[in-house]
């Protein structure tokens, strides 16, 4: 079986991070969710029938010179609840990821930052959603 790809070892590291920070259920071998459950999930279609979850997407690399790379990641998150809910939730991630040394400590990453934060109007559902965008600055060959 292959290495997952650099961004993929990123991904599953922050549903984990996100995990123990209790901003989310990560269930890393496949295992299914259920409602109210709020699921992290990686790199996937995002379930129509969660009412809580955030989506990990992994974006391509950039390279940064001869021996840096910038690793991008977009976290979708859906909550049932109001704008407040969501607001509160993407600060949290936000505390945890923006401006943070060697946040997670994988890839030879010193800093990650948040770039980019977009909120959604409820749906049908009155589910709420934010996606936030972040750099985390690595070494190539980690």
């Amino acid at each position: 079986m292959l290495d997952p790809a650099p961004e993929t070892i990123l991904a599953r590291a922050l549903a984990q991070l996100l995990a123990d920070n209790e901003l989310g259920v990560y269930r890393p071998d496949g295992d299914a969710y259920v409602n109210p459950e709020h699921g992290v999930l990686i790199d996937r279609p995002l379930p129509t029938t969660f009412d809580a979850c955030t989506l990990v997407s992994p974006q391509v690399p950039i390279a940064d010179g001869r021996a840096d790379i910038l690793y991008r990641v977009q976290l979708f998150t859906r909550l049932k609840g109001t704008v407040a809910d969501v607001k509160a939730h993407a600060h949290a991630v936000f505390t945890l990821l923006d401006h943070a040394e060697y946040t997670p400590a994988i890839l030879g990453i010193s800093w990650a930052e948040e770039y980019s934060r977009t909120y959604f109007d409820a749906d049908t559902q009155k589910r709420v959603a934010v996606a936030q965008n972040f750099s985390f600055r690595g070494r190539r060959g980690h």
